[in-house]
């Protein structure tokens, strides 16, 4: 049953009103001022809202900006309940957020009329997430239907957040949401960036995401959206947090664990080389990939390759182990240079700010082939080479240094192989193949 929610600080009103919207088989709840609309409408959720704007506690105005502002409520259509006398103030309540006005006294057929107009058209439009503005699942689902029905190909990227809970209970739902809009604005100036004309971009829920374009560009814009979440959310970190390299609390069981920062799973479907019975299995298959690209530490995608021919599938598609790099740097320029030109040369890419991380990545990694680390580093450095000699002897450090000063200060610590800058990117990428080579 529909549900009508009104808040007007005279009783007579509120009679009236549930009088006259009952006998028209809605369900009706009242409040008396703003303070008890917005709670009310928290609590549960109705189907539109009658507000009048002059009420104690809260007025009107600062009620619907509430119900606005929160992403439970702010979808919801909204009337303002008027005298004539005051119809300046209508101006400031659309201003506020408000869809339209009832004058009183009221008008019987002209009130029905105005809340049914509302109720239709808000079932009718294409449902949006409220926090991210995106389509939701029922425009998502045309779209999908719509492109299997077209004899053009298309990819279907289903983007999902890692570790996001942990992140979420953290620093709270506020923060969080700052997290799902940061991913909405990554795939979209992602897809302005890198995509076609028609492609398109959803918000399923929560932290899951869909994007449709063409076959043609879903590496280099997995990998674009990839590169522009992983720089931009570690902003949203404390910085003790990000320099540690992990969050740290209770998990379901109240045991004390260490968490990971926050990455990025893509799982791709496409019917380039096969063709899909419905918009649910090519869904599944994504949705497949999607844990196929979790099983990766850091932020990675998949893509559903079944029908191509082996020859024409890169090697990471084909499930073919990669050599692994770790770079780290407390400076982010050697980090955004060189990891775009290690990825194109086929090397799986990690990244560490500092020696906390480095360590958190280390023990999740166990199949890491290659450590590439700034000399800028200092202490950390020397610690680093000193635990890798300990722990992991077979996996090579590649310094990188300025001077040397920093080549006799490495070797000290028992780092032979040196990159000094500047460099040429082509000359960096031979000496990591030369420290692989020597590995084997």
């Amino acid at each position: 049953m529909t549900r009508i929610l009104i808040a007007d600080d005279e009783l007579t009103v509120r009679q009236l009103l549930e009088l006259v919207l009952t006998g028209q088989g809605y369900e009706v709840a009242l409040a008396a001022n703003g303070a008890q609309l917005v709670r009310m409408a928290q609590e549960r959720v109705p189907d539109l809202v009658l507000v009048d704007l002059m009420m104690p506690q809260l007025d009107g105005y600062e009620a619907i900006r509430q119900l606005r502002n929160d992403t439970r409520t702010a979808h919801l259509p909204m009337l303002i309940l008027t005298a004539k006398s005051t119809l300046d103030d209508v101006v400031t309540g659309f201003e506020t957020g408000a869809d339209d006005y009832i004058t009183k006294p009221f008008n019987i057929p002209e009130l029905l009329a105005r809340i049914k107009g509302h109720l239709r058209r808000a079932s009718q439009q294409p449902v949006r997430n409220p926090l991210t503005g995106l389509p939701g699942n029922v425009l998502l689902t045309e779209e999908l239907k719509y492109r299997l029905s077209q004899p053009e190909q298309f990819a279907y990227l289903y983007v999902d957040l890692d570790n996001f809970k942990a992140f979420n209970d953290t620093y709270g739902p506020a923060r969080g949401d700052r997290v799902i809009k940061l991913l909405a604005e990554v795939l979209s100036e992602a897809v302005d960036a890198h995509g076609t004309g028609p492609d398109f971009i959803g918000h399923i829920g929560g932290d899951d995401f869909a994007v449709l374009t063409t076959p043609a560009v879903l590496d280099e814009l997995c990998a674009a959206i990839i590169r522009m979440f992983d720089e931009r959310v570690r902003l949203l970190y404390d910085p003790t947090d990000l320099a540690r390299g992990y969050l740290q609390g209770i998990d379901r069981q109240g045991v004390m664990r260490r968490f990971p920062l926050i990455t990025l799973s893509i799982g791709v479907a496409t019917n380039r080389n096969r063709a899909f019975a419905d918009y649910e299995e090519l869904s599944r298959v994504a949705a497949e990939m999607k844990q196929f690209a979790k099983q990766e530490p850091a932020s990675s995608y998949a893509v559903d390759v079944r029908g191509e021919r082996e020859a024409d599938v890169p090697a990471e598609r084909r499930g073919t182990k990669l050599p692994v790099v770790l770079l780290v740097a407390g400076n982010a320029q050697p980090r955004k240079t060189l990891r775009p030109a290690l990825h194109q040369s086929g090397y799986r890419v990690l990244e560490a700010a500092g020696l906390l991380e480095a360590n958190v990545l280390l023990s999740q990694v166990p199949e890491l082939d290659l450590i590439v680390a700034d000399v800028q580093l200092g202490d950390q450095l020397w610690e680093l080479a000193a635990s890798l000699q300990t722990d992991m002897p077979g996996v090579p450090l590649l310094a990188l240094v300025a001077d040397e000063r920093d080549e006799a200060a490495a070797r000290v610590h028992g780092i032979t192989a040196f990159v000094r800058q500047p460099f040429q990117i082509e000359d960096f990428l031979a000496i990591v193949a030369q420290s692989l080579r020597r590995q084997e």
